[in-house]
């Protein structure tokens, strides 16, 4: 573990004006490895591969759990039964099979609805463009197709109170320009605000990873994914 970065961010964090929660990214991380950073004081680690998470889970001190990967549903299941915060939810059909699981697992979970803040095709999550139909969805205590096919469906999926829905993720675009990554992660605040408007529990904002975290925190994040920097020494 690089011990200098941990630190340096902590102390970072510390001075900050709002709650923060670190979430170090552990994938290919060993458990050793895994084991003395929550030694060290993170109460939240994140991982993105089912199976690898599986095999080291067990062996794991105690800590919060977040599935920070992309969603596939034959993976639901274990995803649910492994984890207690899934922050990339950018689909309403993952949204309804996660409901359904929790439901089958009398499992409760947080979610965090991911949004396509760079507009980058790679990167799932909602658009932006259809918050106000998402808004309108969670009012009449229900949700609508995807987002990226509110045009053309008409499904819709009813909550429950398994599934709590406390905050909004995305990722900035991997570039040195700083304005631009500045500029999408407010757009991410902006929609947060929103949906807190309407919702007061939404009110995390998870934004932030080892080479924009400075940007993200002075734009508000509650929510920082480190992994890289605090294990390349």
């Amino acid at each position: 573990m690089n011990r200098t970065f941990f630190e340096q961010v902590s102390q970072i964090i510390s001075k900050t004006v709002q709650n923060v929660t670190l979430v170090t990214v552990t994938k290919s991380v060993r458990i050793d490895e895994t084991n003395e950073i929550i030694r060290a004081g993170v109460t939240a680690i994140g991982e993105n591969r089912v199976e690898d998470f599986e095999k080291k889970n067990s062996h794991l001190l105690p800590v919060e759990k977040h599935f920070i990967g992309k969603i596939q549903s034959r993976k639901i299941k274990r995803i649910v039964q492994l984890f207690d915060v899934i922050q990339s939810v950018g689909s309403i059909e993952y949204l309804e099979k996660i409901e359904k699981e929790t439901l089958a697992q009398r499992k409760p979970i947080k979610v965090l609805l991911q949004f396509n803040i760079s507009g980058e095709e790679q990167k799932g999550g909602f658009d932006q463009k259809n918050l106000e139909q998402v808004i309108q969805a969670i009012l009449s205590d229900s949700l609508p197709a995807n987002s990226h096919e509110l045009a053309g469906k008409s499904e819709s999926i009813s909550t429950n109170h398994y599934v709590n829905i406390i905050g909004v993720m995305g990722m900035a675009t991997d570039t040195k320009d700083t304005e631009v990554v500045r500029r999408q992660f407010r757009l991410l605040k902006d929609i947060r605000d929103a949906l807190r408007a309407k919702f007061p529990d939404i009110t995390e904002l998870s934004m932030g990873m080892s080479n924009d975290y400075k940007i993200a925190l002075e734009e508000g994040a509650t929510m920082l994914r480190i992994g890289r920097a605090f294990f390349n020494n």
